[in-house]
Parts: C-alpha cells; structure tokens; sequence
C-alpha cells in the first residue's frame, strides 16, 4: 500500500485522537475525525504534560505553542498533614527528551492547539456526528454515523474514551475494576498560595490525600480522595473563584487487545487507571504517536496491540503502585514512606532516580 494514498477515520476529538490526527496528517495521509459533541471541548480535566509528551508534539509544532501558555512543574512538594516534609526537584532528572519538568495546562487549552495544528495540516474534523456501527472487510473500514453519514477510510482509530463505541461495535473485551471510595476535584481562583511552579501534596490520617497544582498566576487545580476537595486540603489561601467542582471514581481498566482487522483502539478506549503520577491524558499521546508511525510504515503495524498492552501495563502498574502507597492507611507503611522521602531528598544519586521515576517511569 502506498501511505500517501492511506486514509484514516479517528473517532474521538480528544488529546488522544487529536494527537493522532496531528502525526498522521503530518506525514501527509489523509485524517477525518469524527466527534459527537457539538465543537472542542471547555472543560480542563487532565492537566499534566510530561517530557515524553513534549517530544512526541515537537516536530508538528504543538510543542512550540503550548510553550507560549505553560505552567512550569518543576518539583514536587510535599507535606505531612500541614507540615512541610520534602521537596523533590525534577530538574535534577536526565534530559531524556529535551525537557526535565511537566507543564500544567488545562485540556482544552492543549486540545485547542492540537485542533488549531490538525487543521492547518489539512486534517478534516466532523463534530455532531455520532458513531453508529463499524463494518470491515480485510481491505477497508466503514464507519456509519447516527446522521447517516458514511466514513470510509483503509484504518480507524478508536480514541472514543471510556466508554468507547468503538471498542463496542469491533468487540473487543475490556478487563475492568473499580476501586473503592470517591475523588473529588476543583479548579479554582486563589491568592496567598507560594508553591506556583510545584504540585504539592498533603498526606492526611487514614490514607487520605489532598493536592493542588497549579493552572496558572492565580488558577490551581485542587483533588482529594475525599468528597470535598476544598474542605480536605489542611493548607491556607484566599480562595476568589470556584470555577468548577466535581467528583469522580477510579477504574482499573485494559483492553484485552487493542486492535481488531483494520480498527485500533489508543488512549482511554484502551486502558484506564490512577491519575496519580499524571500519567493519563500521557499514555494516550503515547499511544497515538505509536500507533501513527506504524501506520506511516516507519515500524511494523501488527506489532502494535501487543508492544503497547505491555507497555501500558507497565505505566498503569506503577501508577497504581504509586497511588497504593501514598493512600496506604497502615502507619506503619506511612512513616516508611516519610522517612524513605526524607533520605531521597538528602541523597542526590536517589534524587536523581526518583525524579527520573517520576517524569519518565523508568
């Protein structure tokens, strides 16, 4: 097949479709997305970009842009209930891939330059059409939308989320587990508040958390794994603005495969897990760029359900070996934990691997 002549339908306008849109668009094959929701997304949802993300978005140029709105993270903060215990520098990590820190963003500020990139590539995006059903044959993907439209392309790519319509019509199997108890989150105008360029973390009784990250001078993201974020976090500011509160549970989830005949899955239709770490909107570009290369031929195409399942795998194990221990309600296990922070944070060789940890799960 010549690849400049290849085609794909993305069902899904969000980071993870929108990044697939952008690689493959600009390799010159020809992209549509189609999304069920009337225009781009206003909410912020996942706010984290983490150096991986950042190479992968720099040749398209979305890097540069997204640069020019950052909130640089450039360290972790951490209390003890009210007490400050440690700070962990993440500029001390390897320039694995050019950058050493995270940005905080809101999403849809990332998915709007992710749009504004796709389309200026050429690539075409069909809001209020809805995913209906799939057919395929070994040579080509039909999808039919509820409005009667027809999308046929030589791939598709499922980046529908959760609840993936696609991964539903191709029936693929999704293993899935819900973990007890509610998160809570808020996104907030406030003054008073010092750490702007550090996610801070509060470790409370019983295994309770609260952080706040930073959106912008006076923008911040607060959540708990309590039902009122707000009410948990032990440290002071002025509070100006609720912008938005919300509350959540967390899944456990992975596709048993992520590709059938000539559909692929990536991002949340995929996999789900902990937003601890800031992992999430992350492995969902991972997939993306992925799944873009192979379909550009720069890397075997029916490698790609297998490669990524394990190293999704991976990412998702640790994050949830990660949100394990900081929610641990043993005390025990929680003094371990301060002391064993407190020796890394003294420690540059520790330092150094716990920062590398953290910002490229290594």
């Amino acid at each position: 097949m010549n690849k400049k002549n290849t085609t794909v339908v993305i069902v899904g306008a969000w980071p993870t479709g929108l990044t697939a849109g952008v690689e493959l668009a600009r390799r010159g094959i020809q992209t549509k997305i189609i999304d069920q929701l009337d225009g781009g997304s206003k909410l912020s949802r996942a706010i984290g970009i983490n150096p991986r993300s950042l190479d992968i978005l720099k040749p398209s140029g979305v890097t540069e842009k997204l640069l020019e709105k950052w909130i640089k993270y450039d360290s972790l903060t951490l209390y003890n209930g009210d007490k400050s215990w440690v700070k962990l520098p993440f500029t001390i990590a390897n320039m694995k891939y050019g950058f050493n820190i995270m940005l905080g963003l809101p999403q849809n500020d990332t998915e709007a330059i992710l749009r504004e990139t796709f389309i200026r590539l050429g690539g075409v995006i069909h809001f209020d059409t809805e995913l209906s059903e799939i057919s395929q044959t070994e040579d080509w993907v039909i999808a039919k939308a509820t409005n009667g439209e027809e999308f046929h392309s030589d791939y598709l790519i499922g980046a529908d989320g959760v609840s993936s319509k696609v991964r539903s019509c191709v029936g693929i199997e999704l293993d899935s587990v819900k973990l007890p108890g509610v998160w809570s989150i808020a996104d907030v105008e406030v003054e008073g508040w010092s750490h702007i360029t550090s996610t801070t973390i509060c470790l409370l009784k019983k295994g309770k958390i609260a952080g706040i990250l930073p959106l912008g001078a006076t923008r911040f993201r607060v959540v708990s794994n309590t039902k009122e974020t707000l009410s948990a976090l032990p440290l002071k500011f002025k509070l100006l603005k609720i912008h938005r509160e919300w509350q959540f549970k967390i899944s456990l989830s992975q596709a048993k495969e992520y590709s059938k005949g000539r559909v692929f899955l990536a991002g949340d239709s995929a996999h789900t897990h902990s937003p601890v770490g800031g992992r999430w909107m992350n492995l969902g570009i991972a997939n993306a760029d992925d799944l873009a290369r192979r379909i550009a031929g720069e890397a075997p195409l029916s490698e790609y359900s297998q490669k990524r399942y394990e190293e999704d795998t991976h990412i998702i194990k640790g994050t949830e070996d990660m949100r394990k221990l900081l929610t641990s309600s043993s005390p025990t296990q929680r003094l371990l934990m301060l002391s064993a922070l407190k020796i890394i944070s003294v420690v540059p060789f520790f330092k150094r691997k716990w920062a590398n940890k953290f910002l490229y799960a290594e």
